[in-house]
């Protein structure tokens, strides 16, 4: 079965990451699962195109990584110097 020219561009537009094409994909998402006669097939499918349309969109933010606690140099203590 061919696929209608909507999902073709829809795939293209994730692929090419088109931020205006990839807005017009996730109106088409919403408007195809507002159809009163959307079976409930259709409301998953669509539903699920616009998830993957969002994940390029909104690209999950970078986890801050902070620097490793630098570890004491041995022989530090109160300013006594060398203990013998």
């Amino acid at each position: 079965m061919a696929q209608f020219s909507e999902v073709l561009r829809i795939e293209a537009a994730i692929k090419n990451k088109s931020v205006k094409e990839l807005e017009w994909a996730l109106w088409y998402c919403a408007m195809r699962q507002a159809v009163p006669s959307a079976r409930p097939a259709d409301l998953k499918y669509w539903g699920g195109m616009a998830e993957k349309v969002n994940a390029v969109l909104a690209p999950p933010a970078v986890e801050k990584v902070y620097p490793a606690k630098k570890k004491k140099k041995e022989g530090r203590g109160l300013g006594l110097g060398p203990v013998g």
